[in-house]
């Protein structure tokens, strides 16, 4: 896909009815609570003698000349530099219980340049995006809200099997099993530049689980024997860099040697994914920021999961948001 780096940006956010969201008070909140809970989607298009693109960045002192990155899930025009000061101490004093990152790697790669996009957010502040770079993937997406003061953080990787600065220590007992919260993410809350505290199990529903009857059923979509496991519902974060959306899909196998057949568009959780081509995948469930906490939708707007552009509004050709049946 083809970048348009002049392109003016477009601004998508996400407003949410806080009050139903301000009366959960800590925990995991029902499924019942979250399937009443209000959400509205409001698109903002910023005119670009208004907003030139990337100009966030450039105010932080970025350099934003070297084009697009094609780093997940930062897939976009993006600038190179030292991270916002609150991101830099937030990746600095990550805890030392976070698998696979030593106290020198964080130290380190707080002080050095990393790829990164500031997105508009909820909040007085922009959200950042920033693909950190190491060894492994690894990349830390911000999330403003109303309270200037608390700042939630989405973390990806370093992922297992890297090479570790300055500890010599096994990386066996840090990496995340397949039984984890959600998986391969950790969210941390800051409050007042403080010290991140890990909220994974209190502001998000738990990563869905497959029944006896789906594992039956999308078990040949991935291997040639054997049922699907949970672990294979994986993230879809291709859209952070424009909206505070991340979504849950089981893809079929697209590596390796097997050839899956593929999932007919009948299957009760198929959609037709634009960027797979003619396959369908299964979705399982948009996990949307909405201010406070991030909460489990069925569906959403289009314009909360756009196309995959520089300049959303500018589709590929081709293009069609009505063949997701997920998207209102």
């Amino acid at each position: 896909m083809v970048l348009n780096t002049s392109a003016a940006v477009t601004s998508l956010v996400l407003v949410s009815l806080l009050a139903a969201c301000a009366s959960h008070s800590g925990g995991t909140q029902s499924g019942t609570r979250l399937s009443q809970t209000s959400v509205a989607a409001v698109t903002r298009t910023t005119n670009e003698s208004a907003a030139p693109r990337l100009i966030e960045e450039l105010k932080m002192g970025a350099d934003c000349g070297s084009g697009a990155t094609t780093d997940a899930p930062l897939e976009d025009v993006a600038c190179s530099g030292h991270l916002p000061e609150h991101f830099a101490s937030f990746l600095r004093r990550i805890p030392h219980q976070h698998p696979f990152l030593s106290g020198y790697e964080r130290e380190q790669l707080s002080r050095s340049k990393h790829s990164f996009k500031a997105v508009v957010g909820l909040g007085e502040r922009h959200d950042i995006l920033a693909v950190i770079h190491h060894y492994s993937p690894f990349w830390i997406r911000s999330f403003e809200g109303p309270d200037p003061d608390v700042t939630l953080y989405l973390v990806y990787g370093p992922e297992c099997g890297s090479p570790r600065s300055g500890d010599s220590g096994s990386s066996e007992n840090r990496c995340r099993p397949d039984s984890a919260y959600l998986r391969d993410y950790t969210l941390y809350r800051v409050q007042k530049d403080g010290i991140p505290r890990d909220v994974t199990s209190e502001m998000a529903p738990p990563a869905p689980h497959l029944d006896k009857e789906e594992r039956r059923r999308y078990g040949p979509y991935l291997r040639g024997a054997g049922g699907a496991v949970d672990s294979d519902i994986q993230m879809d974060v291709s859209r952070l860099a424009y909206v505070p959306v991340l979504r849950w899909v089981l893809r079929p196998a697209q590596e390796g040697e097997y050839m899956p057949p593929s999932m007919p568009s009948s299957d009760p959780r198929a959609f037709k994914d634009y960027y797979r081509g003619t396959g369908s995948v299964a979705h399982f469930g948009f996990l949307i920021w909405n201010g406070r906490r991030m909460e489990l939708r069925e569906t959403v707007p289009s314009t909360l999961w756009p196309c995959r552009s520089s300049n959303p509004p500018v589709c590929d050709q081709g293009y069609d948001s009505s063949a997701d049946r997920y998207l209102d």
